[in-house]
């Protein structure tokens, strides 16, 4: 019985630790800001540019990541076995992302509800998830996240109270639904396609006028996955010749360059996916590893996924206090979303998504520590 081929790629795990962390320390900022508590958005300027931006920023940076590791895997799975399963493709996807995301469309429909609605006096003070919970609709808002299209229903109805995050899930598997068929399809030209896919949405985003086409396609940010694509390609093909570049100076220089303005600065969603492209190649190639990002990378998932939830838990328990707008607020509401956070995401790990990985391992011709 042939072994399956084995692929980890260094740094990975450490730049979903490092977006799973953004992404709460900018909803951590938001919630503040929003409940008229001392924040970093207070500080204006460049400041608040960062903070607003580092949420999207860092679901914009899961994107690129799924793009070049799917791709990857799935140039990798044609190279080794000759073929592209499909249906393992859709089952391995299932299994990793599903129990998951759906634990949070009960957190948001009906677990945050119950909790609101049951313990009135002591979530009272939460007016920012509270005004959402008393607005929330059902019926088609509903639907369309148990069809993963929490992305659409998030421009229709409104933001869901501990499941609007939810909408990068969604627009991952949307792109997860077409993206196995494209590579199989077009596997010898597929250098041809991607830049068709990514020059031909830059193309559609800026010479055509506003429609609703449109703006279902800006909300699918399929140029984020079709440039991590694009890299999965060049990386896999041309890797002698992309090393020579990652090993010059001046490259260096651009590329943090390139880093910190479009943290700080909106440019275009081409030139910042690029960035980021580049980004993870250098951390594959420079082996980035720290210990502790690569543990909370395992984690990172179930962090991007329950930490709405123990923000209305923290923030709850801080608001009975009574020390508002202090380093020790600060310090403590931190600890408490950042603690209670690493807590549900260790038990969702060990006890709920280990369960599905044994099984999305038996789907999986290429082995890899990352997916």
């Amino acid at each position: 019985m042939n072994k399956k081929k084995r692929l980890f790629f260094n740094g990975l795990n450490e730049l979903r630790a490092i977006a799973a962390l953004s992404v709460l320390v900018h909803h951590v900022e938001l919630y503040k800001y929003k409940s008229k508590l001392h924040s970093l958005y207070d500080f204006g300027g460049y400041m608040r540019s960062f903070i607003s931006d580092l949420g999207n920023n860092a679901v914009y940076l899961f994107f690129v990541l799924s793009g070049f590791l799917i791709t990857y895997l799935l140039i990798e799975e044609k190279n080794e076995t000759g073929k592209i399963s499909i249906y393992k493709f859709y089952g391995r996807r299932i299994l990793r992302i599903w129990p998951l995301y759906f634990i949070v469309v009960i957190i948001g429909f009906w677990l945050l509800p119950f909790l609101y609605e049951n313990f009135t006096s002591f979530f009272q003070e939460q007016y920012f998830y509270n005004q959402r919970i008393e607005s929330l609709i059902y019926d088609g808002n509903l639907v369309l996240y148990l069809f993963f299209m929490s992305n659409i229903a998030l421009v229709l109805y409104g933001p869901v109270a501990g499941s609007a995050h939810s909408r990068s899930v969604s627009v991952e598997e949307q792109f997860y639904v077409v993206w196995p068929w494209i590579i199989k399809l077009f596997y010898k030209n597929l250098l041809e396609v991607l830049l068709l896919i990514i020059f031909g949405g830059i193309l559609f985003k800026y010479a055509f006028p506003e429609t609703l086409i449109k703006k279902l396609y800006s909300v699918s940010k399929i140029d984020f996955m079709a440039i991590g694509a694009l890299f999965a390609y060049i990386y896999r093909y041309h890797k002698e010749k992309l090393i020579l570049l990652l090993k010059k100076k001046v490259f260096l220089i651009i590329l943090i360059i390139s880093i910190v303005a479009h943290l700080f600065f909106e440019i275009t969603s081409t030139t910042q996916a690029l960035t980021f492209g580049l980004l993870i190649v250098c951390c594959i190639e420079w082996n980035f590893k720290v210990s502790i990002l690569s543990y909370l990378g395992k984690l990172s998932y179930g962090i991007y996924m329950y930490h709405p939830l123990m923000m209305y838990l923290s923030f709850s328990i801080m608001n009975k206090l009574n020390i508002y707008n202090s380093m020790s607020y600060n310090v403590l509401v931190y600890s408490l979303v950042l603690g209670l956070t690493f807590l549900a995401s260790y038990v969702s790990y060990n006890y709920i998504e280990l369960f599905f990985l044994k099984i999305k391992s038996k789907f999986s011709p290429i082995k890899s520590g990352n997916s």
